[in-house]
């Protein structure tokens, strides 16, 4: 199916091929009219005029396309575009989000509407829901839009809990894989468990996650859970202390507790290692920007 390479564009412009590209243009409209190639994306989010995590951002790009079609990018020239649309915003000390759109005969950067969650979310944990769907190529970024419909649509059906704001993915067994937008994780006395990498999209927030799982002092391995696994596990400790506590990440958002999955509710928010974890992973994220500011717009 044809979709289009634009996607929640803010501002006026956007880069496309090197050049600027007004949205009211000829060129800039025809940004927004669905296309039959195959369309690989990043989201970047930025912090002080930093792209947080650049690096792995573009590894993952190159290999989505070695993958489908295998031709080259200048990911050189897309840092020097990326960074200079986001001095020339007035973003240096602002938080956001680019997206780096490619197709064989376009590169697109743009920036992107993010709606950051509220910071009660991060407090008391996110509402989910469940959608079986076994991704093609998990480890292909690429848009597919009969997932986005069905993902879109199941964003619109509420829970006891209110509408959620991600949708878990299960496999044919009802395991549960990832987010339809972040990496899934359930963390049980001491130890944070993720699907097998073979299965999923290896998010970049994930890669440093996990960096801030070994540095909190907990281990690491991995196993996939179906929600009546992680009910029975919930209610064989009715006092909780040992509870599951499930959490997504994503560039977005970095780490979220989540407190329901459908009718579900998980004690996620009050965990003491999940906090630990967050703590640093914001170290990791801060070490990086302060590593990478002679790198900034001059």
């Amino acid at each position: 199916m044809s979709f289009p390479m634009l996607e929640n564009p803010s501002g006026e412009y956007c880069y496309c091929n090197g050049h600027k590209v007004l949205y009211g243009s000829d060129a800039g409209r025809s940004l927004f009219e669905p296309i039959d190639d195959l369309i690989y994306y990043e989201s970047i989010r930025f912090q002080n005029g930093i792209l947080l995590f650049f690096e792995d951002h573009m590894l993952r790009l190159l290999m989505s396309i070695q993958k489908k079609e295998n031709f080259q990018i200048n990911t050189e020239k897309i840092y020097d575009d990326a960074v200079g649309l986001i001095h020339e915003a007035g973003l240096d000390e602002e938080e956001g989000n680019i997206r780096i759109v490619v197709t064989t005969a376009h590169i697109l950067i743009h920036l992107s509407h993010v709606f950051y969650p509220a910071k009660d979310l991060y407090r008391d944990g996110i509402a989910t829901s469940v959608l079986t769907w076994e991704r093609l190529d998990p480890h292909v970024k690429v848009f597919r839009q009969a997932y986005k419909i069905a993902v879109a649509e199941q964003l619109q059906t509420p829970s006891s809990f209110g509408l959620p704001y991600e949708v878990l993915l299960t496999d044919h067994s009802g395991k549960i894989t990832e987010g339809s937008r972040s990496n899934f994780f359930v963390l049980l006395k001491g130890t944070v468990y993720s699907p097998p990498e073979e299965l999923i999209l290896i998010g970049i927030t994930r890669k440093y996650v996990l960096q801030a799982v070994r540095q909190a002092g907990l281990v690491y391995e991995e196993a996939m859970f179906s929600l009546e696994e992680l009910i029975a596990l919930r209610d064989s400790d009715p006092n909780h202390n040992g509870s599951p506590a499930l959490f997504v990440t994503s560039s977005p958002f970095d780490i979220l507790p989540v407190h329901s999955v459908e009718n579900e509710e998980f004690s996620s928010a009050q965990n003491m290692d999940l906090h630990r974890i967050s703590e640093y992973y914001q170290q990791i994220v801060q070490m990086y920007i302060a590593s990478h500011k002679s790198d900034s717009y001059e």
